[in-house]
């Protein structure tokens, strides 16, 4: 058995190592050494891991300096050598709280080494201060001295490790639950278009949303600037909630509000907050929180800078809607306000009645009223062609300028991209140019009101436009304001919507085209002229009528441009 210890924290097994430099240094000239460490003991002194030694009982005979103070940093009061410390009795102390935990697993290991069951056992654990996270691996080795059983435990510090592994682990999560957020919102995208309604629309992408594992609610709002409350278009989850429960929160605390102004996605979590005293508090997450929502991504509906409204959704965790959640939800906001205009315009198409609005706006932010007055000319919109990139390509006839007065004023406008001359008549001309995104077409056209023409005479711009009978027509008016502040709903009236059969339409088509004209384009396109490449070329068709290629080139050059203009001014 070893001996009994005395406080100094040496050894007999580590003295017995150092036997024979113990023996020279008795004999050196310079007189004996018995009073300093030993070479193994400054050496495992020298160790950062904490080392100690136990016996058969599993008492401490020897611990390093790394032990020491290890116990000295965490409060250990007692000798922080801890010799004679039965290391066993206190793991067994520890398993008293908690039966089943790492002291409980740590003595058996220990003790099943000490019983020769095992040469070795290992297991790491967490052991966590006040200030900081801390993780070990522990190691319990058997070996023999003076024939007797010793265990050598060793604690080794892998908190930088543990640290890394767990930040691997949570970016793997995070990747995870990303994956599958952007799954379920390209899920959701997919279904958007074989929809019939807007309501229909917004039930599928809440229900959607609020069925999955990551989100308790979700709910659409088509918050006005005016709105002195946050109004509930539709909702999915929580028994329904917010509708009813948030009448007396002010819009202008929350992120909806933000989202709205700014067209970008914005997050709210529990725990935001602004060392300004001035700042509000959010009042839709505070009532989110009574529910036990800890954060929620507020979502701008935008198609084309329109806003439709804001998609709201609902998180239990407080570290929801990471920058990447945010980047998927933003093409979620996107393609649900493209879906919004899409089935809007459908209904407009397909309206029995409609209502016709007729704006009257007055000022220089338009491209019309600043042509009239400095050119002293009328201008009226004949076509346009919206562009993917939010601008517009317009047509307009002006009487009372020359196409060189026209060109010199609308080249200095800020709101135009491009000027081309297409022709000239004895007093004007007719002009293409490309419109920024703040047309009044294109603010018109994303709101799901089509615009019937537009004149502009003395500076001042006349759009008359059609809008579905069921629209929404205080949110037509306020989306022109934002852009064009001046702007006046003149009139608002309601009306049959002009309709015709497909057969009065082809009618009126034959009645355009001469019969010519009419086999030409019908024979090009049983023979595949149109196809790509093309089954039959010009030469092949104007063969069989035994023509010249000319002659049928010609025909069907007039015959287009017939079948096109009663497609597109029609439409127009």
């Amino acid at each position: 058995m070893p001996s009994e210890q005395e406080p100094g924290g040496g050894s007999d097994v580590v003295d017995a190592v150092d036997a024979t430099e113990s023996t020279a240094s008795a004999e050196s000239p310079t007189g004996p050494r018995a009073e300093e460490p030993s070479f193994v003991q400054v050496g495992l002194d020298a160790l950062p891991t904490q080392t100690a030694i136990l016996d058969d009982d599993g008492t401490i005979v020897y611990t390093n300096e790394a032990w020491k103070e290890f116990a000295l940093d965490n409060g250990y009061e007692d000798e922080p050598s801890m010799l004679g410390v039965n290391y066993l009795s206190v793991c067994d102390g520890g398993a008293d709280d908690e039966p089943d935990g790492d002291s409980t697993f740590a003595a058996t290991g220990i003790r099943s080494v000490i019983a020769g069951e095992r040469g070795e056992f290992s297991f790491e654990y967490p052991c966590h201060s006040p200030t900081e996270r801390r993780w070990f691996t522990m190691r319990a080795i058997r070996f023999r001295h003076a024939d007797e059983p010793y265990v050598l435990v060793i604690h080794l510090n892998i908190t930088d490790r543990k640290l890394s592994e767990l930040r691997v682990e949570e970016r793997n999560g995070q990747l995870d639950t990303l994956n599958r957020i952007s799954v379920l919102v390209r899920d959701i995208v997919g279904s958007l278009f074989d929809v019939e309604s807007r309501d229909e629309l917004e039930s599928l992408v809440c229900h959607r949303l609020a069925d999955s594992e990551f989100f308790e609610a979700a709910w659409m709002t088509d918050l006005g600037e005016r709105d002195d409350h946050l109004p509930v278009r539709y909702t999915a989850g929580a028994d329904g909630w917010p509708a009813g429960a948030i009448d007396d929160v002010t819009p202008a605390s929350t992120a909806v509000a933000r989202a709205r102004e700014t067209g970008e996605t914005v997050a709210a979590h529990a725990g935001d907050a602004s060392a300004a005293d001035d700042v509000e508090t959010d009042g839709l997450l505070e009532a989110a929180r009574e529910r036990g929502f800890e954060s929620y991504l507020a979502v701008p509906v935008v198609y084309r800078g329109a806003t439709h409204g804001v998609l709201v959704v609902h998180a239990p965790a407080t570290e929801a809607f990471s920058d990447w959640e945010r980047a998927a939800f933003e093409v979620l906001g996107e393609t649900v306000g493209y879906a919004i205009s899409a089935v809007e315009n459908r209904k407009l198409l397909y309206a029995d009645y409609v209502t016709e609005l007729e704006f009257g706006i007055d000022g220089a932010a338009t491209v019309f009223a600043p042509l009239t007055a400095e050119a002293d000319c009328e201008v009226e919109l004949t076509g346009f062609v919206p562009l993917s990139a939010g601008a517009v390509i317009e047509y307009l006839t002006v009487h009372g300028a020359t196409a060189e007065e026209v060109e010199t004023v609308l080249g200095d406008s800020e709101f135009v991209e491009a000027v081309t001359v297409i022709g000239e008549f004895e007093d004007g001309c007719r002009i293409e140019c490309s419109v920024a995104e703040d047309s009044v077409v294109n603010v018109l056209s994303d709101q799901g009101v089509k615009v019937r023409s537009a004149r502009a005479a003395d500076g001042e711009l006349r759009v008359v436009a059609e809008a579905p009978a069921d629209a929404d027509i205080g949110t037509v008016v306020e989306a022109v304001r934002r852009v064009y502040p001046e702007a006046d709903l003149l009139a608002k009236r309601e009306r049959e919507r002009e309709t015709r059969t497909i057969e009065e339409y082809w009618e009126e088509l034959e009645a355009d085209l001469t019969d010519r004209q009419l086999s030409m384009l019908r024979a090009a396109y049983h023979a595949g002229f149109f196809e790509w490449p093309r089954e039959s070329s010009g030469e092949d068709v104007a063969a069989s009528f035994d023509i010249a290629p000319a002659t049928f080139h010609q025909h069907m050059r007039v015959g287009l441009g017939k079948l096109l203009s009663r497609l597109f001014e029609s439409r127009d």
